[in-house]
Order: C-alpha cells, then sequence, then structure tokens
C-alpha cells in the first residue's frame, strides 16, 4: 500500500545517543571484507538484527558517494546504521568483496563478480551476524540501497525467517533495463540544454561539464568529452569527424553500448549476470516490505516503484513512501539531472526506524 508521508515520518523524540561499534571481518571468497557491527546503547533494548547491502559498483561498508575532487559526499549506508542503532537496532555492514576502501578496489577480481556472488556474501554476513552472543535470537531485517536491493530480495526469496525488508531506491524490473534508460532519462535531457542546432562542440561539452547536473548527468558528459591529449569531443561519437557531436549520431552508438550482453558495456548489470529485480523476484519472498523511492532520483525513474506498489499482490505487503525532492540516495535533490546523493534526509531514517519497529513487533 502507499501511504502519506505523515503517517510515518513524525519525528522521533529527540535523545542523546552513541551507538556501539566493533570492528569485525566477513570472511568472503579469496577475501576477507572489513565490516563493523553496531549496537544500541547499552542500556536500549535490541528489538532486530539488520544485515546492510549498498548500491552498485565499488561500495565499502558505508555506501560511501565520492563528489568532486575526491571528497566523500555522503555514506547512506552509515547513517542508516547509526540512526537505526538509535531506534534499537543493530546492524552489520561490510564492504563489497575486494573492495579495501571507499574508492579502493582489486578492479580485475571485483569486475569478474556476478550477482549471485554478491548474494553469496550477503548469506556469508547473515550467518555470521546470527552467530554472534546476543544476536541470534533477534527478527531479521534487511535494508538494500539501489543494486543492494537486488541483494536484499535474493537473500529474502531463499529465507524464509527473514521478517522485514526495506528498498531504498529498488530494482524493480531489471538493473539492465535501468542502465538502458539512464542515457534517454538523464544524459540527453541535461546535454541538450547546452546543445545547438542538436549538436554539441567542445565548448558546449566544457559548459555542460561546469554546469549543476548530478553524478549521473556528468557520467555522460564525460562520454561526449576527448578523452586524449588534445580532444574536445569523443571521436567514437563524432563519426564524421566534424569537431561536433550530434545527438543523430551518437545516440544510435550509445544505445548499441548497452545492449544487453554479459560482455557489454552493461557489465554486472546485464541479464546474464545480475540478480532478478523486484518485480520478478518478488513472489519468491514473503516478508513484508517497505519501499522508499525520491521522486527526484537520477539513476532510477520512480515511476516503477509507483506502479509496482499497486500490484494485486503487493498490496498485501508493501509500503511504499515517495518523497518530493529527493534523490537516489534519499537525499536533497533540486531534479533528477541535478541528483548528487547527497546525505539521507531526516524524514526517511525516521520513517524506516518507525515501519521497522512496527514490523519486527509482530
Amino acid at each position: 500500500m502507499a501511504l502519506a508521508l505523515g503517517m510515518l515520518s513524525a519525528p522521533l523524540a529527540a535523545t542523546t545517543c552513541v551507538p556501539q561499534r566493533e570492528a569485525i571481518s566477513v570472511a568472503l571468497p579469496g577475501f576477507v571484507s572489513p565490516a563493523e557491527i553496531v549496537l544500541p546503547p547499552s542500556a536500549t533494548p535490541r528489538l532486530g538484527l539488520l544485515i546492510l547491502f549498498p548500491g552498485s559498483d565499488v561500495a565499502d561498508m558505508d555506501g560511501a558517494i565520492e563528489g568532486a575532487g575526491g571528497v566523500i559526499v555522503s555514506r547512506p549506508m552509515r547513517q542508516v546504521a547509526d540512526r537505526l542503532a538509535c531506534a534499537g537496532f543493530a546492524s552489520l555492514r561490510y564492504n563489497k568483496r575486494f573492495v579495501t576502501g571507499p574508492t579502493t578496489v582489486d578492479r580485475a577480481k571485483f569486475d569478474a563478480l556476478n550477482g549471485v556472488d554478491f548474494a553469496d556474501d550477503a548469506r556469508a554476513a547473515l550467518a555470521l551476524a546470527r552467530a554472534r552472543p546476543g544476536l541470534a535470537a533477534l527478527p531479521v531485517g534487511l535494508i538494500g540501497w539501489s543494486e543492494g536491493t537486488t541483494v536484499a530480495v535474493d537473500v529474502a526469496a531463499h529465507d524464509r525467517s527473514v521478517a522485514a525488508v526495506v528498498l531504498m531506491a529498488p530494482v524493480v524490473a531489471s538493473s539492465a533495463s535501468i542502465a538502458q534508460a539512464q542515457y534517454g532519462r538523464i544524459g540527453r535531457p541535461y546535454l541538450m540544454r547546452f546543445a545547438t542546432g542538436g549538436a554539441l562542440d567542445g565548448d558546449a561539452i566544457a559548459r555542460a561539464d561546469a554546469g549543476p547536473g548530478g553524478d549521473l548527468a556528468h557520467i555522460f558528459v564525460r562520454m561526449f568529452r576527448g578523452f586524449r591529449p588534445g580532444e574536445r569531443v569523443n571521436p567514437l561519437l563524432d563519426k564524421n569527424g566534424d569537431g561536433r557531436i550530434a545527438f543523430a549520431e551518437a545516440d544510435p552508438i550509445i544505445a548499441s553500448w548497452y545492449a544487453d550482453g554479459p560482455d557489454s558495456g552493461l557489465g554486472v548489470a546485464s541479464t546474464a549476470r545480475a540478480l532478478r529485480g523486484l518485480a520478478t523476484a518478488f513472489t519468491a519472498t514473503s516478508a513484508p516490505m517497505l519501499i522508499m523511492q525520491g521522486l527526484n532520483d537520477s539513476m532510477i525513474d520512480p515511476a516503477a516503484a509507483e506502479a509496482f506498489a499497486t500490484r494485486p499482490d503487493a498490496l498485501r505487503r508493501v509500503t511504499l513512501l515517495t518523497y518530493p525532492g529527493l534523490g537516489h540516495s534519499l537525499g536533497p535533490a533540486v531534479s533528477a539531472q541535478e541528483d548528487t546523493l547527497l546525505p539521507i534526509a531526516d524524514k526517511p531514517l525516521a520513517d524506516m526506524a518507525r515501519w521497522l519497529r512496527t514490523t519486527l513487533r509482530q
């Protein structure tokens, strides 16, 4: 069911809260993953055990997002762990396999991983957490963000003891379809703002690069930019070599780069390598689900979550909360084109805590 924000978003009582932290590690195939257990303050009753799964590509346990100049602009999974500890929930976060820091990774090994590897790692993390003293008897919830939602849903589909699933900006149809839609939803419209006569020259691309676009918009700007010294436009997109990239030239080429195949530019997002999206995997699950979707999400079209929540089978156990003015990270975003993955706003964190309290108490 879809709920208005006011039903869940009343702020939690203000408290001074210092979560307890314990650095641990999770043994994964060929890699020992740095991890952290976050516990409520000692005087706070423990209401549940949560396992957190970050988003796509290189991601440490915090889901750290790198902005301009290499500065970390947000750590959404750490935010979730800390806020929920203060609401009474223990949690475990861990680095993805072969990831040693926010932006450091054994790239060759990491790029060989598939969605099933991420799900296997999640099950190993859950088993480790359940074996910890004081955690084994707690009801279990899973929290995924973006690509991590496919991991959470896959684990829940194979483990009926999971009592709650929170999906932040979920992959609904497929990872492939999301990636294929991003140019048309964000990249092309943003670049069109700087084009003349349906084309961009080097100056226009430079203006787009200096413009207000968010993380995803700038990925596509870099795709149009030259990549060798002295190049101002990408020669792979400037097929006639006139120093201008016309959208009529670029559109079919970019579409070919995003063709769905295991060896295409989609990589682990390809259907052959990714986990199933929520629309397909949902019927194998049984746990109540909370979907949290920013309406200014750059990466994922919010309409997908809104449509999914109207399915008859979803109406029975899915709660959808949508957030105007928030982006993919559930942080503030002026628009989808200007979504810079800022820290999670307070309302989604309060809503998440309240829903988990209610759901894991049942």
